[in-house]
């Protein structure tokens, strides 16, 4: 399999020259693993139309070489002094770089050196997910589902939230995820009205609606995962609301084809739900891009009309909260394809 890295690389370079650009500074540490695969702070990069720089410090000369063999190496003594220094050598006209990404006092000292701010040059690129970051991300999809699997069975009463949450992001990281993709999210009874409720103290008691927002991180990439369901016997509002969830998350899900707007995904739930008469309680978007970031575009919400792609990753997250009462939100991580979406948290 061709690396990515160098894949983006190039792709990047013909993005330059199409929109005349001679260079691009690239500072942000996602970023920097994007086009490279190397991820260490310290590191700017400087893309060219035919050249990729890299400035770093000494002591990572020998691990840029092998993980970005195509790049070329400059060790930085005053990093602004040398990025300024060979823009200048390489006669670069036009150099721009991502404010959007930067740092205040960052920004301001690279539009000190004439380069210009051109905010989301890699957006589209980072929406498509192609060969190992697909498998990557399809990995960590994997990982989330497994675990939840092995911890369902020990949501008992009496045990805390907090918990569980440290034993499914122990189970996740047992499995092979580095890490959770964002803070975990374990709500009992009426903490499940709560759309991004903080895990507590409290404990499951017997009759209450669980629910588990979570997922982890495999080879930097994220999932994103929420399953809901009532320990002991459900009551009929229960059943009666987390139907109308389920039936909108699997149109949804259904409708997440390539060609289809992210707002016309996003009517296709909302509409499900108000026609049972609980649109009020819907209270967020739809889903949203994830990636190397846990919410990346494109957004599926009444904002945004961006036509899903082949190789985007969203999720399809539906929700109805009851404040006082209990909340449901049904949540997979989809891959879109040109025939049908694949849900990658089975």
């Amino acid at each position: 399999m061709e690396n990515i890295h160098k894949i983006r690389t190039a792709d990047a370079q013909k993005k330059l020259k199409k929109e005349k650009i001679d260079a691009i500074l690239i500072s942000s540490l996602k970023e920097v693993f994007f086009v490279s695969g190397f991820h260490q702070d310290r590191t700017v990069l400087l893309l060219t139309q035919n050249q990729l720089y890299a400035f770093l410090p000494k002591m990572f000369v020998d691990h840029f070489k092998h993980t970005c063999p195509w790049g070329e190496i400059i060790i930085y003594e005053n990093l602004y002094a040398d990025i300024e220094k060979k823009i200048k050598d390489l006669k670069l006209k036009k150099t721009v770089f991502d404010s959007s990404l930067s740092y205040y006092d960052e920004a301001k000292k690279f539009e000190d050196m004439g380069i210009k701010r051109l905010n989301g040059f890699f957006k589209e690129f980072r929406m498509i997910k192609k060969g190992e970051e697909f498998e990557n991300i399809k990995k960590s999809c994997e990982i989330a589902a497994k675990a939840f699997n092995i911890i369902k069975p020990k949501v008992k009463a009496g045990v805390k939230e907090i918990e569980i949450a440290r034993e499914l992001e122990y189970t996740m990281q047992k499995l092979g995820a580095s890490a959770r993709s964002f803070e975990t999210i374990i709500a009992f009874g009426p903490n499940a009205a709560l759309p991004h409720h903080e895990t507590s103290e409290k404990k499951l008691k017997k009759n209450e609606v669980v629910l588990m927002d979570f997922g982890c991180v495999y080879k930097r990439y994220c999932s994103d995962i929420t399953r809901t369901f009532f320990y002991g016997k459900p009551t009929e509002e229960f059943l009666k609301v987390y139907s109308i969830v389920d039936k909108a998350q699997k149109a949804g899900v259904k409708n997440a084809k390539e060609g289809v707007l992210t707002n016309e995904v996003d009517k296709i739930c909302r509409d499900i739900i108000s026609e049972s008469g609980y649109g009020q309680y819907f209270t967020h978007g739809t889903g949203h891009g994830v990636g190397l970031e846990i919410h990346e575009e494109p957004y599926l919400n009444t904002r945004m009309s961006v036509k899903l792609s082949e190789g985007m990753t969203v999720t399809v997250e539906p929700g109805i909260y009851l404040f006082g009462k209990f909340g449901v939100r049904i949540e997979d991580t989809v891959y879109i394809t040109k025939k049908e979406p694949i849900v990658l948290t089975k």
